[in-house]
Order: structure tokens, then sequence, then C-alpha cells
């Protein structure tokens, strides 16, 4: 017994030395993960990050997409993948380009990060492009020179200025892009093409004579023929416009762009080419979607719609499904106006990252079908469906901007305020959009959560305490933030002028009148200041004094209802 319980004994001391080891060797090898997981998944991250930027270099697109995403997955913040995804949207047209370039702004916020957003607001968002125009400001201010010395400042601001017609301003941008790279004949081009437009003839024509001496330049030769070309055509002269389009057509390098300038050359000339050569166009990019895509929208920019909407739809079924050439279709019928058909093809299928899109095209449909009901309901879903997306929120609103929804457009833009508080652009949208309906509570409503997420900006402050003033809302705590904005701003005419109507409104009349009379005597030819000094005036009875301030704000159009009656009962007293 004795023996066989010793036996016993040392058979569990074996078997505990071999758990023992077993354990040892499984902790091992569970600390060995442990360390080399986040090595392997680094070289897994650099891996498809390097596929990623390789397969775009080459063309391959799809891979490209696949490799950028698998990067992603792994890293969110990975810079150079989110630059791919950057391209390929560019590629596409789609608005996603909006949301990864501002992602790359928030993983890496440098000024040349910046001003890439600031250029695809361009592409993206409609006339006055505020968001272009925000970020421009924003790096004047915050990065100074460092932004406005680069010549790629100069050109984005050149561009944003000729996109407004302000032809003066893109000409001095240019000359600064000029002055800044001396050795970047480009920018001396861009400047000749800008002064095309000059209604000094003197000057144009010397600007047209130094482009015909770039026609045949091997590096500036095409974008020279291209001003040349645009320049006959803005003067009506076809024929020269002709002359230099087919010059233009010779070079190997040139573009599809340039080819559809010839047709519309050619259309201008009652040219019997022109149904041929159209044909031949649509033959050569019969295979690529983005290319229909763009030939699809000069027809459609051309007045050429039947035609247009004949030709896309006898486009293969597997050629119609691609995004570029679904979105020109469904732009067709909207400018045919044919509702039915556009209802039963935005009805079909899911359009994957444009869903949206889908949706909000569904619910213009039924509007105008004047089934209200089932149209709220779809552009509820196409709101819903962008996720709060940048990109895509930006896109339907442009078509809320296109369609004049703007019950719509004021929604969207709260919730890009809520979304984005940082985009000022959307805040100034939506102030105008209540001001231009005169609707002071809205404002107030706009103002107090502005206040709520920036309660250190004192433009937000004094139009919260404004607009309180006019609403008879709050009246002490509007009292007291006019005081204190005033404080640290007194030459400002507008916040001088909510200070003295706080004082008017507390019965300290006088003392308003002492407010506005510190300030400039041009400031108070203003309007927004001669309203509120010729209203105190007006109510100490000095009406012959307030008569021209008065005067000079009836000049104003856009006054909120309240203030309306102020100016209205002060003239009332003359």
């Amino acid at each position: 017994m004795d023996q066989a319980y010793n036996s016993f004994e040392a058979d569990k001391k074996r078997f505990r030395m071999r758990l023992a080891g077993t354990l040892a060797v499984l902790l091992g090898l569970a600390a060995l993960a442990g360390l080399s997981w986040p090595f392997y998944r680094h070289h897994k991250e650099h891996r498809s990050q390097a596929q990623a930027q390789a397969f775009l270099a080459q063309g391959d697109f799809r891979s490209a997409l696949l490799s950028a995403r698998e990067t992603i997955l792994l890293d969110p913040t990975n810079v150079p993948a989110c630059r791919v995804m950057a391209e390929l949207a560019g590629l596409s047209h789609s608005p996603t380009q909006l949301d990864w370039l501002r992602r790359i702004v928030q993983s890496e916020p440098t000024v040349e990060n910046k001003l890439q957003l600031a250029s695809a607001g361009l592409r993206y968002l409609n006339p006055p492009f505020p968001l272009t125009a925000q970020i421009l400001n924003e790096l004047a201010v915050t990065a100074g020179d460092h932004a406005t010395n680069l010549a790629s400042y100069q050109v984005i601001a050149a561009s944003l200025a000729l996109n407004l017609h302000h032809l003066a301003e893109a000409e001095t941008h240019f000359e600064i892009a000029a002055k800044l790279e001396p050795t970047n004949q480009l920018y001396t081009l861009d400047l000749a093409i800008v002064r095309l437009g000059e209604t000094n003839e003197t000057g144009a024509a010397q600007s047209r004579e130094a482009l015909r001496q770039l026609q045949t330049d091997a590096d500036f030769g095409l974008p020279a023929l291209r001003a040349l070309v645009a320049d006959r055509l803005a003067h009506q002269d076809v024929a020269a416009a002709k002359a230099y389009s087919t010059q233009l057509l010779a070079n190997a390098h040139s573009t599809l762009d340039d080819q559809l300038q010839e047709l519309y050359i050619l259309r201008q000339l009652k040219s019997s080419d022109f149904a041929g050569r159209l044909q031949a166009v649509q033959l050569q990019v019969a295979t690529n979607a983005p290319a229909i895509a763009k030939v699809s929208a000069w027809m459609q920019a051309n007045d050429l719609l039947a035609d247009n909407r004949r030709w896309l739809t006898n486009l293969p079924a597997s050629l119609q499904v691609q995004p570029p050439v679904r979105l020109v279709l469904a732009d067709a019928y909207l400018q045919s106006n044919d509702w039915p058909t556009l209802r039963d093809f935005a009805a079909q299928g899911n359009w994957d990252e444009m869903e949206f899109l889908r949706l909000a095209l569904v619910a213009r449909a039924w509007s105008q079908l004047g089934v209200a009901q089932v149209a709220d309901s779809n552009w509820s879903s196409a709101v819903n469906e962008t996720g709060n997306r940048y990109g895509a929120l930006t896109m339907l609103l442009g078509l809320t901007e296109r369609w004049q929804w703007k019950r719509e457009q004021a929604d969207l833009l709260r919730r890009i305020i809520q979304k984005f508080p940082r985009e000022r652009w959307a805040q100034l949208t939506l102030a105008q959009l209540y001001l231009a309906d005169g609707d002071t509570a809205q404002l107030l409503q706009l103002y107090a959560a502005l206040f709520a997420i920036f309660p250190d900006d004192p433009g937000i402050k004094n139009n919260l305490a404004a607009t309180s003033l006019l609403l008879n809302t709050n009246l002490p705590q509007a009292c007291r933030w006019a005081a204190e904005i005033y404080g640290g701003r007194t030459n400002d005419l507008i916040v001088a002028s909510t200070y003295a109507f706080a004082l008017h409104l507390q019965g300290r009349t006088q003392d308003g009148l002492a407010v506005m009379r510190k300030l400039d005597a041009t400031l108070l030819q203003q309007p927004d200041a001669a309203l509120y000094y010729g209203v105190l005036l007006a109510a100490t009875g000095a009406t012959n004094e307030a008569a021209p301030f008065l005067k000079i704000a009836g000049t104003k159009t856009q006054w909120l209802p309240e203030e309306k009656k102020l100016l209205s009962a002060a003239l009332g007293g003359n």
C-alpha cells in the first residue's frame, strides 16, 4: 500500500511539473503574441498602404481602393491611405473627397492640407463657395505670412475670385503668385489669361500677343492655345477660334475637354461635320464611365437634351449602372422634367455611398408629382442616409439651393452646424436665410445655440444680445452682454449700436447717444449705425437732427421686422 501510495504521489508530482511547463510555454507564447501583434499590425498597415499607393500610380483603381480600405480599417488616421481615398473620390467627382480631405486636415492640420480642402470646396460647393473663402480667411489670420506667402494660397484665392467673376481680384492674386515664384512661368501665363478679360484693350492685346508667342512652346503651348480659343469665342470670332482649336487638337497631349470645345465651335459655325464629330467622340469614350459623364454633361449644357438622353439610354446596362453614368442619366431626367421616369429610375437598386442622392432624387420626383407626404419621407431617408458625412450633407445642401427648398436647406444647415460647429460658412448662410425671411426668433435660437458652443466669440455674443433686445427677451442679461462686448470694442459700429440700443431700452437714451457720438462721423453714415442713432435722436425729440440718419437707414432694404418698426415709428415722429 505504501509503495502504491508513493508511486501515485510521484505521478502527481510529474503531472504538476508537466502542467507547469505547459502553462509556462503557453504563457510565453501568449506574451510573445501580445508583443508581436502590434508589430504585425503595423507591418500589415504599412504594406497595404504601400500597395494602395502603388496601385493608384499604376491606374489600378479597384485594387487601390481595396488596399486603402484595408489600411484605414487598421488605422483610420493613416494619412497616405486617406490621400488615396481622396484621390479616388476626386476621380469620380464624389463629394466623399471632402470627407477624406477633412480627415487628413484633422490628422495633419498643415497649411498645405488645408489648401487642398479649400481647392476641393470650389468643386463641390455652390457660389459663393463659402468653405473655400472660410479656409483662406482663417489661414490669413492664423498662419499669416506663412500661408499668404505660398504661391498655392494665391492661386486658390485667384481661382475663387475667377469663379465669382472678380477679374481684378484674380489678377492681383496671380501677380503675387508670379512674384513669389518668378521662375514658374505658369503663373505668368495665368496672369496673361486673366488680363485677356480686361476692359483696357491695350492690356488685353499685349496679353493676347504674349499667348501667341507661347502657342508653340513645349511646356506652355497647350494652355496658351486654350486661352486663345476662349478669348476668340468671348469676342465671337468663331473662325479664329476654330483655327486655334485645330492647332490644339493636333497636339498629342490634347484632352477630351479640347475635343468638346471643338464641338462647340463646330456647332456655332453650323458645320456639317458636327454630327459626325460628336458621334466619333461618343464612340471614343464608349467604355469609359467618367468620360461618358463628361460628354453627357457637355451635351446637356449645350441644349442637346433629347440626343443626350437617347445616347445614355442606349448604352449597355453594365455602363448605365456605373456611378458617373447613373448620375448624368438622373440629371438628364431632371433637366427634361420627366418626373415619372426619374421616380422609376431612382427607385431601383442601391447606389452604395451615393444612396443618399438616390433617395433625394426620389423625393424630388414625388414632390414634382404632387405627393408631398411620400416626398418628405424619402427626403428624411436621404438625410439619414448621409450618416452625417460632411460631403454628403453639403451635396444635399447644394440640391436644396438648386431646387429652392428653403425649409430643407435650413434643416441641413442646422445639422451641419450641429455636427461641424466650426464651419462658420454654414452659420453665416443660415443667418442670411433667416434675415431674408425676417425671422428674428429663429435668429435668436441660432445665436443662442452658437453662444453655447462659442461663449467667448464677441460677434456671436453681440448678435445674441441684439436679437434678444429686438424681441424684448431676457433683457437684463442681454443688456449685460451688450455692455461686456462694448467694453472691448468701443469703435465697432455694430457693437456700439447694440449697446446704445440697450441703454435706450433701460431708459438711458442720452447715455446711448453719447456712445454713438464717440464713433467716427463717417461710421454714423452707414445704415447699420444710422438706424439706431436716428431712432435714439427721435426718441429725445431731436427730429430734425434724426431725419438725415433715418433717411440713410431707409436706403437699406434688408431690415428685420422689429427694426422696420423702429424705423417707421421714428419717421412717424418727424
